[in-house]
């Protein structure tokens, strides 16, 4: 099946069966590690799409008959057509975006859930994209990261390293989110990351 576009959506369920949808995310993955190379959200997609993928998404939620956050990824063909690819019952890596670029992140609305309380927005506050940091190729060992302070100057973007002591080849390390209201800034801006910020090793 060609595929034009990779997207996910979260889906946050509520005890009581109430839902809320965080606007979709579009996934672009590295080809020969299968990461994830980058992401913009909201994705890129026509509002038929956009219908369809948020029908089928609270659909998938709701038959897993749990309370919880629930990613649901999914394909896009040449025709508009929407299939389901697979679904995380958790917190996600599609969704990590939404710590600045959401009214109510991921992880603060799973609390939401745990505790009972009211579902959090999931309105965007802004378009994000998201870079994640892998290791670079031939290096193995104590991880060094090369530009970080340069990276730590580019306005609205933000830094998560997972505290990881030691790297290797394709290992992710971390990422960056960066906050744009134009797409093509939130496409430069990532581009620019992937190659200011390497992570190596000592």
């Amino acid at each position: 099946m060609p595929i034009q576009k990779e997207l996910a959506l979260i889906i946050a369920v509520s005890s009581k069966g109430e839902t809320a949808v965080y606007p979709p995310a579009e996934m672009v993955f590295d080809p020969i590690l299968n990461l994830l190379d980058y992401q913009v959200s909201p994705a890129r997609i026509p509002e038929k799409v956009l219908w369809k993928a948020e029908a089928i998404a609270l659909k998938v939620a709701k038959s897993l008959k749990s309370a919880g956050l629930f990613a649901v990824e999914m394909f896009v063909d040449h025709d508009q057509n929407v299939w389901v690819n697979e679904t995380a019952p958790r917190v996600h890596n599609s969704g990590h975006h939404s710590i600045e670029g959401n009214y109510c992140s991921q992880y603060h609305q799973l609390w939401r859930i745990i505790l009972e309380y009211p579902l959090g927005n999931t309105d965007a506050i802004m378009p994000a994209a998201i870079v994640n940091l892998l290791g670079a190729p031939g290096f193995s060992g104590p991880a060094v990261y090369e530009g970080l302070p340069e990276t730590l100057q580019i306005d609205n973007a933000f830094v998560h390293l997972y505290g990881k002591a030691d790297t290797k080849p394709g290992r992710k390390m971390g990422h960056v989110t960066i906050l744009s209201n134009e797409y093509q800034d939130l496409i430069h801006q990532s581009n620019k990351i992937k190659h200011l910020l390497k992570i190596v090793s000592k």
